[in-house]
C-alpha cells in the first residue's frame, strides 16, 4: 500500500496538468484525478508490468476525462473505447488481486450503506454507469454522482492515513514551493522588474496559453509585468507538485479600470528543469 501511495503522489501532477488541458475545468479535472486514483486503489495490483503503470494511470484518465466530455455534449462523436488494461482482471475478478485487499475493505467497509453500494456497483460490476446505478439504486444520477465524489474523497484520505511518512514528505515539498511561489508574486505586485524571475524561471522558458505564446523570460516576463503595472493582482490557490512539475492555481484580480483584462481562474502547469520553470502552459479554466 505504500508503494502505491506513492506512484500516485509521483503520477498525481502529470494526470492533473493532462486533465486540465483536456477538461479546461479546475473541479471537474479534479474530480478526473480523484476518479483516477480510485481505479488505481482498487486494481492497480493486478498489473503485472509495473513499468507499464504510467501509461495505464494516463489511459484511464484519459477516458474518464472523455467520458466528462461525451456527457457535456463537448465530442459528439468521439466513442470511448474501452481502456488498455492488459494483465488487468475483469471486475468480477478483482476481489482477489486487490493491493492490501483487506485494507481497501476495511476502508469500503467504513462508508455508508449507500455510498458502498454506489462505490461496489460502480468498480465491480457490470452496471457501472451513472444510469444504470441509479436504477439499481433509485436514487437520481445526482445523487449517484455526489455519492461517488464523497466516498472517493474517503477512500484517498484513508489511503494517505496509511502512510504517514510520504503524505509529509511530499506535503513539506509543496509547503516550499507555495511558499516560493507566493514569494515571487508578492515581489512582483511590489515592484515588477525582470529580475524577480530569476529564480524561478529559466532564461529560454517558453510559455504558452490559449491566445500567445513567449520566447524567454525577457519576453514572458515583459508581458507579465505589464498587466502587473495595470493594477491586475495574483493569488495563489493551490499548488500540485512532483519532482518536475509545479502546478499552481491562480485566481486574478482585475482592477476596474481593466476589469476583463485576465480570466478569474487560471491554472498554470510549469515544466521544470534544473529547479526552474523550463516550460509553462497557461489554462483558463
Amino acid at each position: 500500500m505504500q508503494a502505491l501511495a506513492g506512484l500516485l503522489e509521483r503520477y498525481r501532477p502529470s494526470l492533473y496538468a493532462a486533465a486540465i488541458a483536456t477538461l479546461r475545468n479546475r473541479d471537474d479535472a479534479l474530480d478526473a484525478v480523484q476518479e483516477t486514483c480510485m481505479t488505481a486503489l482498487l486494481k492497480l495490483g493486478s498489473l503485472r508490468d509495473p513499468a507499464a503503470v504510467g501509461g495505464w494511470l494516463h489511459a484511464v484518465l484519459r477516458n474518464t476525462c472523455l467520458t466528462r466530455l461525451r456527457s457535456r455534449r463537448e465530442v459528439p462523436h468521439e466513442r470511448v473505447d474501452p481502456l488498455p488494461l492488459t494483465g488487468v482482471p475483469a471486475p468480477d475478478d478483482a476481489l482477489d488481486r486487490l493491493v492490501d485487499g483487506e485494507l481497501v475493505w476495511a476502508a469500503l467497509d467504513a462508508l455508508s450503506t449507500d455510498d458502498r453500494e454506489t462505490v461496489m456497483l460502480r468498480y465491480f460490476s457490470r452496471c457501472r454507469s451513472y444510469e444504470q446505478i441509479a436504477c439499481i439504486t433509485g436514487a437520481p444520477v445526482g445523487t449517484v454522482r455526489s455519492r461517488l465524489h464523497r466516498s472517493r474523497a474517503l477512500l484517498s484520505h484513508a489511503l494517505q492515513r496509511t502512510v504517514i511518512g510520504t503524505a509529509f514528505s511530499h506535503a513539506e515539498l509543496e509547503r516550499t514551493r507555495r511558499n516560493i511561489w507566493e514569494q515571487f508574486y508578492a515581489e512582483l505586485h511590489d515592484a515588477p522588474v525582470p529580475g524577480t524571475y530569476r529564480d524561478t524561471y529559466a532564461s529560454d522558458v517558453e510559455v504558452t496559453d490559449s491566445v500567445g505564446h513567449w520566447q524567454g523570460v525577457k519576453d514572458w516576463s515583459a508581458h507579465e509585468r505589464e498587466a502587473i503595472g495595470l493594477g491586475v493582482r495574483a493569488r495563489v490557490q493551490g499548488v500540485v507538485v512532483s519532482r518536475d512539475l509545479t502546478i499552481i492555481e491562480i485566481d486574478f484580480l482585475n482592477p476596474e479600470s481593466a476589469s476583463d483584462h485576465c480570466p478569474p481562474r487560471s491554472t498554470f502547469v510549469h515544466h521544470l528543469e534544473a529547479g526552474r520553470s523550463r516550460r509553462l502552459d497557461i489554462h483558463y479554466v
